[in-house]
């Protein structure tokens, strides 16, 4: 089956609550007592529990952006959000790939706790992050800040301000970065943030987040 991409029907917090309730519904559907049981059912229970547990965590993590990581960057660059899920999808993790993917493969089309377009956009939120990334770049270099004299400050940086990778929306299996590794992975999700404020607002939008962009005058 061929999917297309763009965010699912119904808010990501909100798809998420019917994810995690639709497998409590497999679970219970699929349960039998442990003396009745053949490994494989017992595999599969464990396998639906796990899904379930995994959901509630982005769950968990998804409320903490919307409360605190959105407002701190709104604060800052003086644009509002017109919901969250544009930052919910710059944050998701790679590592949820496995679980939206494994879920869409798990179950046949018509037991799927939500519709599979919306499993497999999910799934695709991440490479969302990276083109936004893209956006914000060119967007920057080229009608923002494209004076010759015009210096971008360090991303990373900003990335910190803002705590993006400690919000990344992730599973316990995420690959902990270091180094330059974790260097750019900050930069990528600064230059994110900016390229959504960009598709937003505008580029006068990112005009206005220009203060945190460039260093102040010498001394």
């Amino acid at each position: 089956m061929a999917y297309d991409y763009g965010p699912p029907a119904r808010p990501i917090e909100e798809t998420l609550a019917a994810i995690q309730a639709g497998l409590a519904r497999e679970y219970r559907a699929e349960y039998l007592p442990a003396h009745r049981r053949s490994p494989r059912r017992t595999r599969r229970l464990r396998r639906i529990r796990g899904w379930s547990r995994e959901t509630g965590r982005l769950i968990s993590g998804a409320g903490r952006v919307v409360r605190e990581t959105l407002p701190r960057i709104e604060r800052d660059t003086g644009h509002t959000f017109p919901g969250p899920d544009g930052l919910l999808r710059v944050l998701m993790d790679p590592s949820t790939k496995r679980l939206f993917f494994g879920i869409l493969a798990g179950f046949p089309e018509e037991a799927l706790p939500v519709p599979a377009h919306d499993l497999a956009r999910l799934g695709a939120f991440p490479d969302d992050a990276r083109a936004l990334a893209l956006i914000g770049d060119v967007t920057l270099r080229l009608k923002v800040l494209s004076g010759p004299e015009a210096e971008v400050r360090d991303l990373a940086a900003l990335s910190d301000r803002w705590d993006l990778h400690e919000s990344l929306i992730g599973l316990l299996c995420r690959r902990r970065p270091a180094g330059e590794t974790l260097l750019r992975e900050k930069e990528t999700l600064a230059r994110a943030v900016l390229g959504l404020i960009s598709v937003e607002g505008g580029a006068d939008a990112l005009r206005r987040a220009v203060p945190l962009l460039v260093p102040g005058p010498a001394g």
